[in-house]
């Protein structure tokens, strides 16, 4: 039988898996960043073309709070609120501005485009571990942002087989310090010359 060791696969990713990760990347540190960005200042034009309008109005239309709204906007020059004249009849109806809506909407896409990258990705992975049987989560996680477990919550997700384990994850058993057995995963060893067909998975 052959030896439960087994040294480094050598592993590198397919292009698929290489170009899926670059996409995720770049969506999540340039894409939804810039567009947050594009959107805040446009938040802050819009306070300072209509002195009156207050941040709980302003929060109405978009998915932030008046308090966050006030943190965003505390280092981008915004002019304090101008209470609204009795007088002067009732206040006005705010609408927000084409360009607020757009850059809304941009935000939104920018987000959905993550999401979409995300999953991609994942797939990817659960079709490199699919495609190469003898493939661990973690040789796969040494080209990850993530740990094995979270690879290994991937592979679970898209139903990829459980065989994600080498010979050197075999457990040896010792007993007052010296080795006594070693255990093997079940999918391994029968795979193995010699194997005693009369042993099976209880």
């Amino acid at each position: 039988m052959a030896t439960t060791d087994s040294p480094p696969s050598g592993y590198q990713p397919s292009n698929q898996l290489r170009d899926s990760l670059a996409a995720w990347e770049k969506a999540v540190e340039e894409t939804e960043p810039e567009a947050r960005e594009a959107l805040e200042a446009g938040i802050a034009q819009e306070l300072r073309d209509d002195r009156q309008l207050s941040l709980n109005v302003l929060a109405q239309h978009l998915p932030f709070s008046a308090e966050m709204l006030r943190l965003l906007m505390a280092n981008r020059d915004v002019p304090p609120r101008e209470r609204h004249r009795q007088t002067e009849g009732g206040p006005p109806v705010y609408k927000p501005s084409d360009r607020l809506r757009d850059l809304r909407s941009a935000w939104y896409a920018a987000g959905d485009h993550v999401k979409k990258t995300r999953a991609t990705l994942e797939a990817s992975i659960a079709d490199e571990l699919k495609a190469h049987p003898a493939l661990t989560n973690a040789e796969v996680a040494e080209h990850l942002p993530w740990s094995q477990e979270q690879v290994r919550v991937i592979a679970r997700a898209h139903e990829v087989p459980r065989r994600r384990k080498r010979g050197s994850d075999h457990k040896l058993i010792e007993e007052k310090g010296a080795p006594k057995a070693v255990t093997v995963p079940y999918d391994w060893y029968v795979q193995q010359p010699g194997a005693d067909p009369g042993i099976t998975r209880r």
